[in-house]
């Protein structure tokens, strides 16, 4: 009796001791198969060839999007109409420095393949080479000649933008021509950074004979990244993580989606062409309609009366009412006075008709709430829009910054849908999207707005609230 206890002993002895050298080499396998994952899409690399051969080789560095389904910079060049040449795109998850590019290329790029210009996308910086302050996009060139970037740049931008010489030539002979790296200064929305470089790229392909003078980039193009594309504004009027958290529910949520960011600019410039829908975050109501300007919020307006998808979160809801003239005006609603409700966590409830719209067994939500709009029953014109239909209300109210309790909000929309056209739109007017339990949500109200009844993209061609 006593052996067999001393047995049983060892035996549960020896088991814990396997268990965890079992586990830890698990943990080890994880950890190489995750490494070896990041490497393989942190090194991504894809060629554009041009029909001529005989054109530059051309090395383009751009940091890795925040998603698989983000289409970012390199993916949008790769479209590109390249006739001469080759233009090689590398996403990384870490743009080298200067002492370890060469590396980097080397281990990156063919054997035998050389560059003859090295472009790299830094991004938003704090300062140049030197340590001054970045005030303008900024191009620091390592090259002997100047290839005419300060001309380029002020054609193809239409703003102010700095040239600055580091060196007289390449590092450590990694290219025949030089390197050059685009920088924006700090606070540049993602949408701007990459229009500026893709433009001030565009410009140095035609220059360098890698692109016809008169091909273009046309949004178009983009149809072939995703079967729905979606367009995300973070430009002007918007603020805080609203962007990033919206981006990353329709990257990860959304089966077949593919998310690209958009300025004013870009809309104005065709962005919508190939979009299914469009997603405008929190910040500004005023400040988005003044960012996309009249000739943008018409193009907006035919956007989703064609069957386009609209998602506006708390300063996107305000634009996408009729409270200022330069709103979107397709919901015939007013936000209320006064507009700063404060800030806080409350309780929104499920109708009906929110409760037959998302399923499910939860009906309240405990959410962030930061100044969204509300629509009182009072002063509406014409008594309010009769096709907006009401998904969830405000169960608990806010506080504002005078410490008075805004009870008039309870029993109000907080959620709510309508169409325009043959389109259909849907706003928010608390921030679901900053927590990750409601995330489910959010994704279903994008869902909803992108099955539209009619709208086809476009064919490839050759807040603070208020």
């Amino acid at each position: 009796m006593r052996r067999l206890e001393i047995e049983n002993r060892r035996t549960f002895m020896t088991l814990p001791r396997r268990c965890v050298q079992f586990a830890e080499r698990l943990l080890l396998l994880f950890l190489l198969l995750v490494g070896w994952a990041s490497a393989i899409r942190g090194d991504s690399v894809s060629v554009n060839r041009g029909s001529d051969p005989t054109g530059p080789h051309i090395v383009f560095l751009v940091p890795e999007p925040p998603h698989q389904a983000s289409i970012g910079l390199a993916r949008q060049l790769a479209t590109l109409p390249i006739q001469r040449g080759k233009l090689t795109l590398i996403e990384t998850k870490n743009i080298p420095t200067a002492d370890r590019l060469g590396d980097f290329l080397a281990r990156t790029l063919p054997e035998g393949d050389p560059a003859d210009w090295i472009w790299i996308h830094e991004g938003a910086a704090t300062a140049d080479s030197d340590g001054r302050k970045i005030a303008v996009p900024t191009v620091r060139l390592h090259a002997s000649d100047d290839p005419g970037l300060r001309e380029i740049g002020s054609d193809a931008l239409g703003t102010e933008v700095a040239v600055a010489r580091v060196s007289s030539g390449p590092p450590s002979g990694m290219s025949s021509r030089g390197v050059v790296s685009f920088a924006c200064p700090p606070g540049t929305p993602a949408s701007r950074q990459i229009r500026y470089t893709r433009r001030w790229a565009i410009g140095l392909l035609r220059r360098t004979g890698s692109m016809a003078a008169d091909a273009e980039f046309r949004w178009e193009r983009l149809s072939g990244c995703a079967p729905r594309l979606i367009a995300l504004y973070d430009a002007e009027g918007i603020g805080g993580a609203g962007p990033a958290n919206l981006e990353r529910i329709a990257a990860e949520q959304l089966d077949g989606a593919g998310v690209y960011r958009v300025c004013g600019e870009d809309i104005r410039d065709g962005a919508l062409a190939p979009a299914a829908g469009v997603i405008f975050p929190g910040g500004s109501g005023r400040g988005i309609g003044d960012g996309l300007q009249a000739e943008g919020r018409q193009i907006l307006r035919d956007f989703i009366s064609a069957g386009g998808g609209y998602l506006g979160v708390c300063a996107g809801a305000y634009f996408a009412a009729s409270g200022l003239d330069n709103y979107l005006q397709a919901i015939r609603l007013k936000h209320s006075q006064p507009w700063a409700r404060g800030r806080a966590m409350l309780d929104i409830e499920l109708t009906d008709e929110g409760r037959a719209f998302f399923g499910g067994e939860k009906t309240v939500f405990h959410t962030r709430y930061a100044n969204g709009p509300v629509f009182l029953p009072d002063g509406q014109p014409d008594g309010g829009d009769p096709d907006f239909v009401v998904l969830a209300r405000f169960k608990t109210p806010s506080t504002d910054s005078r410490g008075k309790i805004r009870s008039e909000m309870v029993g109000e929309a907080a959620i709510g849908s309508a169409e325009y056209g043959r389109g259909r739109l849907l706003i928010i007017s608390p921030h679901p999207e900053s927590h990750e339990e409601h995330h489910g949500l959010v994704a279903q109200a994008i869902q909803w707005t992108l099955k539209s009844t009619g709208r086809q993209p476009a064919e490839q061609h050759d807040e603070e609230s208020e």
